[in-house]
């Protein structure tokens, strides 16, 4: 390992500024505190670590003994230093070290996450063998980017079984395995209300409310669960539903969709 790494991993100037967005309307918002820290409303820079080195170097690793591999990276990163100690615990995100094997399938006895004490699968690209104390490749490995569009295409698929577009303002629905012909319309927009109480000027953001009938109650935009459960029914939280109507079976049939279920 190079004498270096840590420098190379760790030492680079920080980058962006985390939580600036709601850190900014924590500064100018008149209804909050009057006072805050000295660092409350600029945001926090994020730390801008480079860990395609370790990667590679692991990854050059590969089919030699992890305690071997272990007290080069303790030669090469003193743990006793805070900054260098950091690494440390990367490895972990990328070699699985305390590893078993079960009904043939590997498990990880210390899972980043989850509950404590619970085992999963290994989801790193990298494990040690129980067996022979070697570091092995995962065959089974995924980078989360390709679990993420694996379950991105999975929830388009879902929709398209339940969901048909017939036009910017009309989709065929199925609802607890009935389809019905839904028609929408936009919400109202939210708009900014400004008051003064006891002297001092107050904002706050609200919209009016419409009745949607598969909801079967009143939404409004400014609320952030009925626009999120109107994406997921709808494909839009802009949208509520101003009327529905069950469809017939030729229409099922034109519209080449699921048949309904028995006793529906």
């Amino acid at each position: 390992m190079r004498e270096d790494m840590y420098k190379v991993i760790v030492e680079r100037p920080r980058r962006g500024k985390e939580g600036y967005t709601i850190a900014a309307r924590l500064r100018n918002d008149f209804d909050g505190p009057m006072r805050h820290g000295m660092r409350a409303g600029y945001g926090y820079r994020d730390l801008n670590e480079n860990l395609a080195p370790l990667r590679r170097y692991l990854h050059a690793q590969i089919g030699r003994p992890w305690n071997k591999v272990f007290s080069e990276i303790c030669a090469g990163i003193d743990r006793r230093n805070t900054v260098q100690q950091h690494i440390h615990q990367h490895i972990r995100d990328l070699l699985s070290i305390d590893v078993d094997v079960r009904e043939g399938r590997l498990f990880d006895l210390a899972p980043r996450w989850g509950f404590l004490g619970r085992h999963s699968d290994i989801s790193q690209e990298l494990y040690v063998d129980p067996r022979t104390g070697l570091i092995r490749l995962n065959r089974n490995y995924r980078p989360w980017r390709h679990e993420v569009a694996e379950r991105r295409r999975r929830d388009h698929a879902e929709i398209a079984m339940r969901r048909r577009v017939v036009d910017e303002r009309t989709v065929l629905l199925l609802l607890d395995d009935v389809w019905f012909r839904v028609e929408f319309d936009l919400l109202p927009k939210e708009r900014l209300v400004e008051s003064v109480v006891d002297g001092k000027p107050h904002r706050r953001t609200t919209a009016e409310s419409r009745y949607d009938v598969v909801l079967r109650r009143n939404i409004s935009r400014a609320i952030l669960a009925d626009r999120q459960q109107c994406e997921h029914l709808y494909g839009s939280g802009d949208l509520y539903a101003v009327n529905k109507r069950q469809i017939s079976i030729g229409e099922i049939r034109a519209h080449r969709l699921r048949k309904v279920t028995e006793g529906a």
